[in-house]
């Protein structure tokens, strides 16, 4: 191999890594797995290419495990319920007003529906005044 072949595995190499750290900087962990199986996948490649046996090795295993939890994902069932709070209920007012700061202008008479997917509030609808109910969705 010539020098320029070289540089051009090792930014392959460097990708891969890339990749693998980035995916653990996800809050969201589809994208974790999805950038990691592409991470280690990458890595594992630029390991056979290098015949670092020890590199293929474990970013295949990574790529398997990967696979394996991505699988798992696509078949749970994701819930989704809507629960109704008081404007003034404790939780309303410490939690949800910091993802919807809008929910402090309510009056204390006014209720909400939320609606959770699993445990994360996706959506609210202000219930107390029929004519004026508005919804809020949070960006999926």
């Amino acid at each position: 191999m010539n020098g320029l072949e070289l540089n051009w595995l090792e930014i392959y190499g460097y990708l891969g890594s890339a990749l693998i750290a980035i995916s653990l900087m996800m809050s969201d962990i589809r994208k974790l797995r999805w950038i990691n199986l592409v991470g280690a996948g990458s890595f594992a490649s630029y390991g056979l290419l290098i015949n670092a046996w020890p590199v293929v090795i474990l970013n295949g295993f990574i790529v398997l495990i990967d696979i394996v939890h991505l699988w798992q994902l696509s078949r749970a069932v994701t819930v989704s319920r809507s629960l109704e709070f008081a404007s003034d209920d404790r939780y309303v007012t410490t939690v949800l007003t910091d993802v919807w700061p809008q929910l402090l202008e309510l009056g204390r008479e006014q209720r909400i529906s939320v609606e959770f997917r699993g445990a994360q509030p996706r959506s609210f609808t202000v219930l107390a005044h029929q004519e004026t109910a508005y919804s809020t969705r949070l960006a999926a």
